[in-house]
């Protein structure tokens, strides 16, 4: 049988059981707009929700009851009954968020909608189960220093890096066989005992970017995940798209094997700056602030700039977004590199050349697959 997440969540989160929901459509709506416009009055929802005052008070009331919205008096002294002002309570449900990376597994706990706290944990070996464990045992860590339990969870998002396969199944880089081909939710699901959704670490890195970072105020935009390998994902109308098979915004798929080693992706620079003498580099190391001095980082710039180009032109063409976010590991100088070399294929066309998307920088730079992941729960449950 498929596995389906909701049908794992604690019932005492649950509005209805039969079929198990978290909150209606227009509960969701509501929660939606108190989570984007926190202190809202409520009397400032009824037009965007289309609802009688009648209703929105009722539907209000209901999640006051459940704890999931506070009131707080407005401080508004305008004509007419006083309205409260509305915010989630952040303590209501806690998410999770574990991404799975090459060299480290990222942790996020999230309060209703706010991250809370973050960790690390080196990923190694080629053990799955030993790999569980050490995440279970890290979720018990992070939960501690909340003093929280397992039972505030309303669910986890696991964000795999590689191409989704079935289900919950992914294909990843080499360093990760161990974890490619298996449907992992609910192997991950019953080692927590909690319900799991799982999608690929560069489209959750995308949403949390669409959610707390540079693409805050914008609907359309492109998101390039530099991480061991070279992917992406696209953020449509806000929120992540992942077209018929969970893949869109894969952008290493535009590079045969020939073209694979002028792809910036950070193995390839690791391996770059290893020849040039730095042996045992890792994917931490590229952090130092001193790194555009270094030896061969301007010679491996110059190297992947055309396929850079590549890739920024593929998906204006395609997608054409407002906005091309550069992120996942790559340290904002090297991002600043890249931005500064790329060219735009716009010749112009009876004297107008036409409009381009803006560059950017990821803000959200610790742990941006886990922090998306974290989202992902609410998104399909309240939000």
């Amino acid at each position: 049988m498929k596995y389906a997440p909701l049908d794992h969540v604690a019932p005492h989160f649950l509005r209805d059981t039969e079929p198990a929901r978290v909150a209606s459509r227009n509960e969701r709506d509501l929660l939606r707009l108190i989570w984007k416009s926190p202190g809202i009055e409520r009397s400032s929802l009824t037009d965007p929700l289309d609802l009688t005052q009648q209703s929105l008070h009722r539907i209000v009331g209901r999640l006051h009851d459940r704890g999931m919205v506070a009131f707080s008096q407005s401080e508004n002294r305008r004509p007419g009954p006083p309205s409260p002002e509305l915010t989630l309570r952040r303590e209501w449900c806690l998410t999770l968020g574990i991404s799975i990376n090459v060299g480290t597994i990222g942790l996020c706990l999230m309060g209703f909608g706010e991250p809370l706290d973050k960790m690390e944990i080196p990923q190694a070996g080629s053990s799955l189960s030993l790999e569980m464990e050490r995440i279970e045992a890290a979720v018990e860590q992070i939960l501690a220093r909340r003093s929280a339990k397992r039972r505030d969870i309303l669910g986890v998002g696991l964000a795999v890096s590689g191409h989704r396969m079935l289900d919950t199944a992914f294909n990843c880089p080499l360093p990760l066989a161990h974890w490619s081909l298996i449907d992992l939710a609910p192997l991950l699901g019953e080692r927590l005992g909690l319900p799991v959704w799982a999608d690929n670490v560069a489209r959750t890195a995308a949403l949390a970017e669409a959610i707390f970072g540079v693409g805050r105020d914008v609907a359309d935009f492109a998101y390039i995940a530099h991480l061991h390998g070279y992917g992406g994902g696209l953020v449509s109308g806000g929120m992540p798209f992942r077209g018929s098979f969970g893949n869109a915004g894969e952008i290493s798929v535009l590079f045969g094997r020939q073209d694979y080693d002028d792809r910036p992706a950070l193995n390839q620079l690791l391996e770059h700056l290893r020849a040039k003498g730095r042996v045992g580099l890792t994917l931490r190391d590229l952090k130092n602030e001193n790194l555009v001095e270094w030896d061969g980082v301007e010679e491996w710039i110059d190297r992947v700039t055309p396929a850079h180009n590549r890739a920024i032109n593929a998906i204006c063409a395609i997608f054409d977004p407002a906005l091309i976010v550069l992120g996942g590991e790559l340290p904002h100088s090297l991002a600043r590199m890249l931005i500064e070399r790329t060219e735009f294929n716009n010749l112009p066309r009876h004297g107008a050349l036409r409009d381009v998307p803006g560059l950017a920088v990821a803000n959200i730079i610790d742990a941006p697959g886990a922090i998306g992941a974290a989202l992902i729960p609410l998104f399909e449950t309240v939000l």
